[in-house]
């Protein structure tokens, strides 16, 4: 006979998890005692903030490990919650584990025994998560605990792949019963119809003006293969091809290019392809993705003249289309001119008296590290390839990027670098960060972009106001910050602590940073991107 807790943990370590990122609280009595009785189960790793665990957590899955976080009942829940939505919109499989209130008051150990197990019950617990979950449950029993597993590690990794939402009441977690070994359910995702491939051949060989716009088309290696195979072979340029990940890598990827013109748009796993009152779009529209409608967004108008479900690396290696030799010709000159442009501008801005973030983001670029990048890092200065590079999930819940970093870095061994502005930093909750870089590991480099606020709050009044008066008078009440040396904090930690003001000390002060596991360098930059 074993625990609730024993099976759910022993399920976890058949499944492949080595790891669970740890926010404990009263609900987690059993896991602890048989985490002591038997050490050979999943390594807690207690991270001591929710916003840093389920980040740890959704960066241990980009690493391509089983990112696995527990939280306590519906407070952890809360704290955790803008970090699983955004797992949920940019599809990043992530295992969420959740403590439930004694649902009883007497008649078992586990029954309630302190005031916050009558106020933390929910009516419906999982419906705080429902909408930002592929699956939502509640173990009744302990022996429900290997199919609920099971199912929640078959819709978590099958396409979109997401988080999925686990409950499990203290009463179940002691309850005791016989083990019965269910063996897992295979994943699933969907595939190309020839029919679409048919039409698709047809719209991309009669297009004269065609171009692939994608967003996290690279969030796997062979739909990262499978891109760069076709876009090579026939000619077709590619826009955003550093977006939320790595996309391609090659000639045929440009930093603009003037949708308005082109006569047939690819969009490939992207949801916002352009923004519709800047860009007025003529063209026929082909969208792959593993979910083209983005049924989860209310109000959704972008065309779809023909709407493939499938994966990446379906459609691209089963499509073939004869090569654009002229369009392949002019997207390689193009592609020149734009990389002499950039090479030109980085000499002017190393030559001014404050640091360009463009300026900044080209030498964190020269580290040839991984980069988690939250805000301000601009990509298009750096050569990046497939696995490289993370920036800001779709639903874009700021605080990610520190602990996404370190989780990546304990699952990859791999130094990461994170970019962030001052105010994300804010939101990353340092402290745990710190804590758990030296606690468990890791090796990682912070570059804050200080910019003395939210760039973004600033940028949306210029947006909405354009002849206004804070624009005029560079007034953002709401958005500026004073500025300290937030870093500095690190200390504390031990870790390696630099405040960075003049163009000339940006690559020494990196290059000295890159020498302890734990390191922040805080930057003075101009308010622009």
């Amino acid at each position: 006979m074993e625990s609730g807790a024993r099976i759910l943990l022993s399920k976890l370590k058949e499944m492949g998890v080595d790891k669970i990122f740890m926010v404990s609280g009263t609900d987690y009595a059993a896991f602890i005692e048989e985490k002591v009785r038997d050490p050979s189960l999943p390594d807690f790793i207690v991270v001591p903030h929710e916003i840093t665990a389920a980040s740890a957590a959704l960066g241990y899955s980009l690493a391509g490990k089983i990112g696995v976080v527990a939280l306590h009942t519906l407070p952890g829940t809360a704290n955790a919650l803008g970090i699983i939505i955004n797992a949920y919109t940019s599809r990043i499989p992530l295992i969420v584990i959740a403590g439930r209130s004694p649902y009883t008051e007497e008649g078992s150990t586990a029954s309630r025994n302190l005031r916050i197990h009558w106020t933390q019950e929910a009516r419906d617990q999982g419906e705080v998560v429902r909408q930002w979950v592929k699956w939502d449950f509640e173990i009744r029993r302990a022996d429900q605990v290997e199919k609920a597993v099971n199912r929640a590690f078959q819709l978590a990794f099958s396409e979109p792949t997401g988080p999925v939402y686990l409950m499990i009441p203290r009463e179940v977690s002691v309850e005791k019963t016989e083990r019965k070994y269910e063996r897992p359910l295979a994943t699933f995702s969907p595939g190309v119809r020839e029919e679409d491939l048919i039409k698709a051949k047809k719209l991309i060989e009669e297009s004269q003006n065609p171009v692939i716009i994608t967003w996290r088309a690279g969030r796997k290696k062979e739909w990262f293969d499978s891109l760069k195979s076709f876009v090579d072979e026939v000619g077709i340029p590619v826009l955003h091809y550093v977006g939320e990940v790595v996309n391609y890598e090659g000639e045929m990827g440009v930093d603009y290019y003037d949708l308005s013109q082109s006569d047939l748009l690819i969009v490939v796993e992207s949801e916002v392809p352009w923004i519709p009152k800047k860009v007025k779009v003529k063209g026929k529209v082909i969208r792959v993705d593993v979910d083209p409608s983005y049924s989860y967004i209310p109000f959704y108008g972008f065309p779809c003249d023909l709407c493939v479900q499938s994966t990446v690396s379906e459609f691209f290696s089963r499509l073939k289309v004869p090569e654009k030799k002229e369009l392949k010709e002019k997207i390689k000159e193009l592609h020149t001119v734009q990389e002499k442009k950039k090479a030109e501008e980085i000499e002017k801005l190393k030559k001014m008296k404050v640091i360009h973030p463009r300026l900044l983001s080209y030498y964190v670029g020269k580290l040839g590290l991984t980069i988690f990048n939250e805000y301000q890092f601009n990509p298009k200065y750096a050569h990046l390839t497939f696995g490289q590079y993370f920036a800001d999930p779709g639903f874009g819940h700021l605080g990610w990027a520190l602990g996404g970093g370190v989780g990546y870095s304990i699952a990859s061994g791999r130094k990461v670098v994170v970019t962030t502005g001052d105010g994300s930093f804010i939101f990353g909750v340092p402290e745990a960060f710190y804590y758990t870089v030296t606690t468990y590991g890791g090796d990682v480099l912070v570059v804050i972009y200080d910019n003395g606020g939210w760039l973004a709050s600033a940028e949306a009044v210029d947006e909405v106001f354009p002849e206004g008066l804070a624009k005029a008078k560079r007034i953002y009440p709401g958005a500026d910050f004073r500025r300290y040396n937030i870093g500095e904090t690190v200390k504390s930690f031990g870790g390696y602590f630099k405040l960075v003001e003049r163009p000339e000390d940006i690559e020494d002060s990196l290059k000295e940073a890159l020498k302890y596991k734990l390191a922040v360098v805080q930057v003075i930059v101009e308010r622009t991107r």
